[in-house]
């Protein structure tokens, strides 16, 4: 049994890890809105593969992502930076990548490589009012950053701008855990 904690201790960690992760690469967003929109979720899709890649070799079952994206949720909702309809939206982006997961059979290797590009996409929903509530968060922009902040992030408004953001992070999430299997193997 205490072999059993300390692996769900462990695990626990990594989720932490990854929020905070995720969280420290935001910062690059003071940057420019480039950086806020399109480097930081790619830059933590990257980050967060070898915590993700460590606690699935070691959780077989069902709920990796789930943990990960619930506290990633929680640490941003208590923090006031997303509502509780993202973090709800959050948490389901971290189910849908177990169930990918699962669907495919937690002791082979694809089923990560596959399941982990999703988990970051979660990211996105802190982003996700850019696109929804353009005014709302080009007001917020100008009265946190300034008016040529909030002016830069309506070039990143567009839905090409989010598709092309979806397809980095996807892309950034394939190639980072798979270069974390391929560093766990040694």
């Amino acid at each position: 049994m205490e072999k059993s904690n300390n692996n769900f201790l462990g695990i626990l960690g990594c989720a932490v890890l990854y929020a905070v992760t995720s969280f420290a690469c935001a910062f690059l967003g003071f940057l420019s809105p480039w950086c806020w929109i399109v480097v930081f979720p790619v830059l933590a899709a990257v980050l967060g593969a070898p915590s993700y890649f460590w606690a699935t070799r070691r959780w077989q079952r069902f709920g990796v992502a789930t943990l990960f994206a619930l506290v990633l949720a929680v640490v941003l909702l208590v923090m006031g930076e997303i509502d509780f309809t993202q973090t709800l939206l959050m948490v389901v982006v971290g189910i849908f990548s177990d169930i990918v997961r699962q669907s495919i059979g937690t002791t082979y290797k694809r089923s990560i490589l596959l399941a982990y590009p999703i988990l970051p996409l979660g990211i996105l929903v802190w982003l996700m009012k850019l696109w929804i509530a353009s005014e709302w968060y080009y007001q917020g922009a100008a009265e946190e950053i300034g008016a040529d902040y909030a002016e830069g992030l309506k070039t990143l408004s567009s839905p090409w701008a989010l598709f092309l953001v979806i397809i980095l992070v996807l892309a950034a999430g394939s190639l980072a855990i798979s270069l974390a299997s391929r560093m766990g193997k040694k």
